[in-house]
């Protein structure tokens, strides 16, 4: 598990880098962004920024393009040379899975980066079981069961236990 949960979910995380002109990367500024290639619908999920060696104040700005309109996930003004931040948030039930971009933006007096990236947009799927109290019947005898339904980390989606 990372920080801030970062790592909770079993998913492929989508990392972008920038690295400006032809300078050393250790001095000159620099920004990552790291995100599930993967985000589920309804689910919390995270974006995480990380500035680095900053010279002046910048703007950071997040927007996730979806369905047809911008979501502002940042829009902060940063003034510290180095910073992290992680930014939650979840996205309602599509009816399709579609693929959605990223746009990251750092703007400053003399910097500028942006990045648009995409990524896959699905709805969370569940599993269902079905459990029987024996594994053959004979003809007549009641058949006891019960029915869980489970979420991509095998979590029951209902806890609701009828007598």
């Amino acid at each position: 598990m990372g920080k801030n949960g970062l790592l909770s979910k079993p998913n492929i995380f989508l990392l972008l880098l920038f690295f400006p002109g032809n300078s050393s990367p250790t001095t000159e500024p620099q920004y990552m962004v790291l995100l599930p290639f993967l985000i589920h619908t309804d689910s919390p999920e995270k974006v995480c920024v990380q500035l680095t060696h900053l010279n002046e104040s910048v703007t950071l700005r997040a927007t996730l393009e979806y369905q047809g309109e911008n979501r502002s996930l940042i829009d902060d003004v940063v003034s510290e040379k180095d910073v992290f931040t992680c930014i939650p948030f979840s996205l309602p039930k599509s009816n399709s899975t579609s693929v959605t971009f990223l746009t990251v933006t750092v703007k400053g007096k003399t910097l500028q980066f942006k990045s648009r990236k995409s990524v896959l947009v699905k709805n969370p799927e569940s599993l269902v079981f079905v459990q029987t109290d024996k594994p053959i019947y004979k003809p007549g005898q009641t058949v006891l069961f019960r029915i869980v339904s489970l979420d991509k980390d095998f979590r029951p989606l209902n806890e609701k236990v009828d007598p």
